[in-house]
């Protein structure tokens, strides 16, 4: 059964990120912001908040790992979750369940930058990316039946994990420990999928 996140803002969540970006014209003779282009400019009034926090995505990451370790009745153990958990966030309301959210132990993990990954289908780290593998060899098969029992999971709500051969953009393999967790955010009653990954290689 999927996890219920509330994730409604409180004033101070909502505050930490409206960083005050202005619409900045450079100045042609120095490339630095023109003195008119600085009223935009606002500082934070409160230096506890940390930009970083808070995903610029809208999603409350940090809130979405207290949920998962607080979740009832967990059907598998995911170990350690902070902020340095490589994890993505993939919404099961879109067709091919889409990546929205990458974490930067992701990115490191896999080679792929968040803008490569965003709107993509987690299958993609299932084979090795084009530029990587050579074209003389046959390229590698992808796991059907694990691919199947993740699918099957997130169909029926309920958690799973299991290891799976994934490569890195560099067109390194690695056994990837894959934990996937449903949840549903809001009272919109939207559902997710969180999916943790560990080099288990």
């Amino acid at each position: 059964m999927a996890s219920h996140v509330d994730l409604v803002m409180n004033p101070w969540e909502a505050k930490a990120l409206d960083y005050h970006y202005p619409a900045e014209t450079l100045s042609p003779a120095t490339g630095r912001p023109s003195s008119a282009s600085r009223g935009p400019w606002q500082a934070m009034p409160n230096s506890v908040f940390y930009p970083g926090l808070y995903s610029a995505t809208g999603f409350d990451i940090m809130g979405i790992l207290m949920s998962l370790r607080a979740r009832p009745n967990p059907q598998v153990e995911i170990g350690k979750l902070d902020c340095s958990v490589a994890l993505v966030l993939c919404n099961l309301e879109e067709p091919d369940d889409p990546i929205v959210y990458a974490s930067d132990a992701f990115c490191a993990l896999t080679g792929y930058s968040q803008a490569e990954v965003i709107g993509q289908n987690c299958r993609f780290l299932q084979q090795p990316h084009p530029s990587s593998w050579d074209t003389s060899k046959s390229k590698p098969k992808r796991d059907k039946h694990a691919a199947s029992k993740m699918r099957h999971a997130l169909q029926a709500e309920q958690e799973i994990q299991l290891r799976v051969i994934n490569y890195r953009k560099d067109g390194r393999r690695f056994i990837n420990r894959v934990s996937i967790v449903p949840v549903t955010l809001n009272s919109s009653g939207y559902r997710y999928a969180v999916g943790l990954l560990e080099d288990d290689s």
